[in-house]
């Protein structure tokens, strides 16, 4: 019974990553290994403005916050609005013991997205992705890990 009620409060969760990973273009599974052989995954920190993998939560790299285990160095001024968005998340996850399924901190980033969004404000100078593809690659991972942070009752 209990195995059962578990997997009950998973299957959002499952249906969610599912969704989001199945709405994406075919081209966005292609990560690019060969054309960006010397991407670090485990990058430290970034002092530069980056713009790839837009449309894979997994992957993407947008200015110096925004993307999975990718964050700016320590003073580093985010590249713009949208990228200072992320820099509050990070700030924000550090904060609270680095729980990124931290309710209060994956809502407050949907928030500023969404404001930065609303605000027609622009892109950094270089960026190669088209916004409304990294807005909803963030919105797709944050709503993921709001409804996994749900299930596991975080805060």
């Amino acid at each position: 019974m209990a195995s059962t009620l578990n997997l009950a409060a998973a299957a959002p969760l499952l249906i969610i990553l599912f969704t989001a990973f199945a709405s994406l273009p075919l081209h966005a599974l292609n990560i690019g290994l060969n054309a960006h052989a010397g991407l670090d995954l485990f990058k430290q920190c970034s002092r530069t403005c980056e713009s790839m993998f837009c449309e894979a939560p997994p992957f993407l790299r947008y200015g110096k916050y925004c993307g999975l285990l990718y964050s700016g160095c320590p003073g580093e001024q985010p590249c713009d609005r949208l990228d200072a968005c992320c820099m509050h998340h990070d700030q924000c996850i550090s904060k609270m013991g680095n729980d990124y399924l931290s309710q209060k901190c994956n809502k407050e980033f949907l928030n500023c997205v969404e404001a930065f969004k609303r605000s027609g404000a622009p892109s950094f100078r270089g960026n190669t992705c088209q916004v409304e593809d990294v807005v909803k690659s963030i919105n797709n991972a944050m709503r993921a890990a709001i409804v996994a942070g749900k299930v596991f009752g975080k805060p």
